[in-house]
């Protein structure tokens, strides 16, 4: 049986919801202190986890996360119990903790400045700043409900007041969840990315050539590359599947929460959404075969982006029906339960018993009430000067150790790379859009020609210059990332031997015209940077150029390859700290490198047998094309 409320109880519930959502919205001092110096450590986090989202196009989703937290949190905050309860002295040594995580923030900002694309130190700032947060929270809750003054006269129990919340946050531990979500937008780390990528890769390109197979398309594996009749298509990071994995990974997360599953039928969410993020790559990959094979190669572009869009909108679809029906039918109130809920209070015989109490406003907190929920000043203000003020501290010591680090580029000889014109054997090709989205470069080139020897060769220069920007730093990190050992073993290409580094010094005749060339490159897409200083006419023109040498296997032919990636405040004798280990991060860091402009030099040779011979005709290339800047 349920209980109609009477009609005087139905005229106060807007009047009753109103005052709860004043009662919301008037926090007082001592909560917005703590709540807003929290905020800012938020903040900071996610302007530089940002920086990454917009680069790493597999975690685009990223920005969709924090508003995902703070939904999850205001439901919670909706759904939680309008009743006193004492915080749970869960966590006596919370103090300390908040203390240990604040002094760990501060190694792990300043790594992270000269690292900002380090895996490492991006889940050790999310988990600080979770941390702190959580036990903040907790430290407040502590003294957010007062009990109300003792009154001479007794009350019944029913009547006798009840103590009002300060703010409408529930408890710290129902927060952990929507707190804890913000991990799915943090960056995998490295390997276990690398590996996912590599593993579903070959999935990939397998079912996709078994799919081919009983189409009766023929069809022949080359590493990531399937060879059809009209080309080549290659199966790259983006085609992999990682990226629909961590999209429904993160969906399939946040449907559960959305509705209240167990944990087990979570697990069927999650795993759901990795088979369907296969699949429906698979029949991503397959379309986009089959359209190469019908209309050609270059017909697949036109295709790409909105199958891969496709298929993410039909795992959300798949998900959210699964989400659905995994919850099941809603209980019903009243009949056939003899339960319902009214005011979000349950009542076991579908009625309310009154005992002076109205029906719908009884756990409305007032402002009338006797209680006076008071976070403690003291306490509050403590909290929230120390972590402000130690924010302050981290960010510009920070700041201040590597500009005292950041040493002038004037002293290095500035050069640049240009494939002669009006000579029929070099050619200046067009970068394709794939390079480009990756390394995001300022000034780049591909040529290719035919030495006199018969040998073929083709070359990339990419050219990023000095920034403060976090976005473009993140791009000259991310660059540091390629090489031809882990690029080219994905098109089918097998390293044979490492060679080591050599100098080679280049003696290339002074141009003005190089300078020019450049500098019009770099003008349409980066702001103007101080010039350097002229060389002396006395200073000989000599470049010492640092190169690591590699030989590959490729289709039974031996492959020469040439790398060496150059900052700016090293010069081109000394190869650029890539970043690839916890112990170069760490001298990065030590050194204050953080805005150093970069160039990436990467050149392949085919028809010498020798190594040696490779190298000598290498340098004798890079004369013609390496140009001094005056």
């Amino acid at each position: 049986m349920i209980a109609v409320p009477k009609a005087q109880d139905a005229s106060r519930l807007p009047l009753a919801s109103s005052r709860l959502a004043l009662t919301a919205l008037r926090l007082p001092l001592g909560a917005w202190l703590p709540l807003a110096v929290l905020g800012a450590y938020w903040l900071s986090l996610i302007h530089q986890l940002g920086a990454q989202w917009s680069i790493y196009e597999q975690y685009n989703y990223g920005w969709s996360v924090p508003f995902l937290c703070a939904y999850l949190i205001w439901r919670k905050a909706q759904g939680a119990r309008r009743k006193a309860q004492s915080a749970r002295s869960f966590l006596p040594w919370s103090r300390s903790l908040v203390v240990f995580l604040a002094l760990l923030y501060a190694p792990t900002r300043w790594l992270h400045e000269a690292n900002p694309v380090w895996r490492l130190t991006s889940l050790l700032w999310t988990l600080e700043v979770v941390g702190i947060t959580f036990l903040v929270l907790h430290l407040l809750a502590e003294g957010n409900w007062q009990r109300p003054e003792a009154s001479s006269t007794p009350l019944p129990s029913s009547l006798s007041p009840r103590p009002s919340p300060l703010f409408s946050l529930p408890p710290a531990f129902s927060l952990a969840f929507p707190i804890c979500f913000f991990l799915v937008a943090v960056p995998w780390p490295y390997p276990l990315e690398t590996f996912l990528v590599q593993t579903l890769t070959r999935l990939n390109v397998g079912a996709t050539l078994e799919l081919l197979g009983l189409l009766g398309v023929p069809a022949i594996q080359h590493g990531n590359v399937i060879e059809i009749s009209t080309g080549a298509v290659g199966i790259d990071e983006a085609c992999s599947g990682i990226r629909s994995m961590q999209a429904t990974l993160m969906l399939s997360l946040f449907l559960g929460e959305l509705y209240a599953l167990s944990v087990r039928r979570r697990l069927w969410c999650v795993f759901a959404g990795f088979a369907l993020a296969f699949v429906f790559n698979a029949g991503r990959t397959l379309l986009l075969t089959q359209v190469g094979q019908a209309h050609g190669i270059r017909a697949i572009a036109a295709w790409h982006d909105p199958a891969g869009v496709t298929i993410l909108v039909a795992c959300f679809l798949f998900l959210w029906g699964l989400a659905v029906v995994l919850r099941g039918p809603r209980p019903l109130s009243g009949e056939g339960r003899g339960k319902m809920e009214i005011g979000g209070r349950r009542s076991e015989d579908g009625d309310r018993r009154a005992e002076g109490r109205g029906p719908l406003t009884s756990d409305i907190p007032s402002p009338m009430s006797g209680a006076s929920p008071v976070v403690p000043w003291s306490r509050s203000l403590v909290v929230s000067s120390s972590l402000a003020a130690w924010l302050v501290l981290v960010e510009g010591g920070t700041a201040l150790w590597y500009r005292l680090h950041e040493r002038a580029t004037s002293a290095t000889v500035n050069w640049s790379l240009q494939v002669p014109s009006g000579t029929a054997s070099y050619q200046t090709l067009d970068i394709s859009d794939a390079i480009r989205s990756q390394f995001r470069y300022d000034a780049g080139l591909e040529g290719q020609w035919q030495d006199p020897t018969g040998a073929r060769w083709q070359l990339y220069y990419f050219r990023w210059l000095p920034t403060a920007s976090l976005n473009r730093r993140v791009r000259v990190q991310r660059a540091k990332m390629h090489g031809p050992t882990t690029c080219l073993p994905m098109l089918g290409i097998s390293l044979k031997a490492d060679l080591g580094t050599t100098v080679i010094p280049i003696h290339p005749a002074p141009s003005q015209q190089a300078v020019k060339v450049e500098q019009t490159i770099l003008s349409a897409s980066a702001p103007p940077t101080p010039q350097p200083q002229a060389r002396s006419a006395l200073q000989p023109a000599t470049l010492n150029l640092a190169i690591h040498q590699y030989e590959f296997q490729a289709e039974g032919r031996l492959l020469h390859v040439f790398f060496g990636i150059y900052e700016d405040q090293t010069g081109s004798a000394v190869l650029a700290n890539r970043r690839l280990g916890s112990l170069s991060r760490l001298r990065a860091a030590a050194d204050g490198s953080r805005n150093s402009g970069q160039r990436f030099l990467e050149a392949a040779v085919w028809g010498y047998d020798q190594a040696q011979d490779a190298r000598a005709a290498f340098g004798r290339e890079l004369e013609k094309l390496l140009k001094l800047q005056e």
